[in-house]
C-alpha cells in the first residue's frame, strides 16, 4: 500500500512539469525584440537571468536537500507567477525586464535538480531505482512535448500578441501549485533524525568532488558543448517572423514528433553506447549543419533547428542518469543544482558573446564559424583518445 501511494508521485509530477514548463513563453527572445530591445540587450538580459541562476543554483538545492522537494516546487512557481507578471507590465522597461529575468531564473532554480531528485528517490521508494533511465526519458518526454506544444499555440502569437503568451504563463503556475499539493514527500525527507544541516550539505558536496577529482571538470565541459550547441535554438528565434504564423507553429508541431523520438531512442542508446561517443557525433553533426547556414535557406534554417535541438534532448537523460548514479540521496538535489549552475556559468558568457557576433557579423556567418569550431572540437576529442590509445574518457558510464 505504502509502494502503491509513492506511484501517484509520477504520474504528478509529469501533469506539474506538463503545466510548469508549457512553452508557452519560448519566443520571448522575439518578444524582447518586438518590444525595443536590440540583440544586444537581450543577451544582457539573458546574462542577468543566468547570473541568477549561477548564484542561485546550489543555494536553492541546499534548501530542497535540507528541508522539503515539494516546498521548493511550490516557490519555483510562485517566483514563475511574479516573473509573468512583470513581463507584462514591462512596456519596454529594460530594468523591469531584467527584474522579470531574475524570479524566472528563481522559478527555474527551484525546479532545477529538485524534481529530478524526487523522481529518483520515488523510484527508490517503490523498487523501480534500476530503471530511472526509463522514468527520466519518460518524464523528459513530458517536458518535450510541453514544451513544443506551447511554442506551436504560442507560434499564432507571434505577430504582435506575444504578452498574451504571459498570461496563459500566470494561469498554467496556478494549476501546477494545485499538483504540487498533491505530491508524497519521500520518506528520506520526513525523517527529522537524519537531516542534514545546510553546512554539512556543503561539506558532503566538497567531499564527493574531493573522492571523484574529475567529475566537476566533466560536468563543465559537458555543460560547455550543450551550450554552444543550444546557441541556434535561442537565436533561431529572431528569423521566425520571416515565415507565417502557420509555418511556425508546423515547425514546432515537427519539433515535438522529433524531440518525442529523441526521448524514446534515449533509452535505447544510452544502455548501449557510451555517452563520449554520443556527444562526439553531437559535436560532427552540429558543426556540419551550422555550416550550412551559409546557404541561406529558410527550409534549412528550420531543418537545423530541428535535429540539433532533437540532439541535445536526446543526450541530456543519458548523461543525467549516469550523474545520478555517483550521487548519495542526501546531497542529490544540491549536486544536480551544481550541474545546472555550470550551464549558467556557459551561458554567461556565451549567450551575450553570441548576441554581439551576429549583431555585427548577421546571423549566418556567425554560425558558420560557430560550426567550424564545434567540428575542431570533434576533431581534438577523437585525437585526443587515439593518443590515450583507445582508453575510455571518464566522462563515460
Amino acid at each position: 500500500m505504502r509502494k502503491q501511494s509513492f506511484k501517484w508521485n509520477i504520474p504528478i509530477l509529469g501533469g506539474i512539469e506538463f503545466f510548469s514548463f508549457f512553452g508557452i513563453t519560448s519566443f520571448w527572445l522575439l518578444f524582447l525584440s518586438q518590444q525595443g530591445m536590440t540583440l544586444w540587450e537581450i543577451g544582457i538580459l539573458e546574462s542577468i537571468f543566468h547570473l541568477t541562476s549561477l548564484l542561485s543554483e546550489v543555494p536553492s538545492g541546499i534548501l530542497a536537500d535540507r528541508f522539503t522537494y515539494k516546498n521548493n516546487l511550490l516557490l519555483g512557481r510562485i517566483a514563475s507567477i511574479i516573473s509573468a507578471g512583470l513581463m507584462i507590465v514591462s512596456q519596454g522597461n529594460f530594468w523591469l525586464y531584467a527584474l522579470g529575468m531574475i524570479f524566472s531564473a528563481w522559478g527555474y532554480n527551484f525546479d532545477s535538480g529538485t524534481s529530478q531528485a524526487l523522481l529518483f528517490e520515488t523510484a527508490k521508494e517503490i523498487g523501480l531505482e534500476n530503471r530511472y533511465l526509463k522514468l527520466t526519458s519518460l518524464l523528459n518526454g513530458i517536458l518535450e512535448a510541453t514544451r513544443t506544444l506551447g511554442m506551436v499555440v504560442a507560434g499564432f502569437f507571434v505577430h504582435g500578441g506575444l504578452i498574451y503568451t504571459y498570461y496563459i504563463q500566470l494561469v498554467l503556475s496556478l494549476l501546477s501549485i494545485v499538483g504540487i499539493a498533491c505530491l508524497k514527500e519521500p520518506t528520506i525527507k520526513m525523517a527529522n533524525d537524519n537531516k542534514q544541516s545546510s553546512w554539512q550539505i556543503l561539506q558532503m558536496v566538497y567531499r564527493l568532488f574531493r573522492q571523484q577529482t574529475k567529475l566537476f571538470r566533466q560536468m563543465l565541459v559537458i555543460q560547455l558543448l550543450l551550450t554552444i550547441i543550444s546557441m541556434y535554438y535561442f537565436y533561431y528565434q529572431n528569423q521566425l517572423p520571416n515565415l507565417k504564423s502557420w509555418q511556425i507553429s508546423g515547425i514546432m508541431l515537427f519539433s515535438s514528433i522529433v524531440n518525442l523520438l529523441s526521448i524514446t531512442l534515449s533509452n535505447l542508446i544510452g544502455k548501449r553506447y557510451q555517452s563520449s561517443l554520443i556527444l562526439w557525433v553531437m559535436l560532427f553533426l552540429s558543426g556540419g549543419l551550422f555550416l550550412m547556414t551559409a546557404l541561406q535557406q529558410d527550409w534549412l534554417y528550420a531543418l537545423i533547428f530541428l535535429i540539433t535541438d532533437g540532439l541535445v534532448v536526446l543526450f541530456y537523460p543519458i548523461y543525467e542518469t549516469e550523474l545520478q548514479n555517483q550521487f548519495v540521496s542526501e546531497v542529490r538535489a544540491t549536486m544536480l543544482s551544481v550541474y545546472t549552475m555550470l550551464g549558467s556559468l556557459a551561458m554567461i558568457f556565451l549567450f551575450p558573446l553570441m548576441g554581439w557576433l551576429i549583431d555585427y557579423f548577421g546571423f549566418n556567418q556567425s554560425f558558420v564559424g560557430l560550426g567550424s569550431l564545434l567540428l575542431a572540437m570533434a576533431i581534438w576529442m577523437r585525437c585526443s583518445k587515439n593518443k590515450r590509445n583507445g582508453a575510455n574518457p571518464k566522462i563515460v558510464k
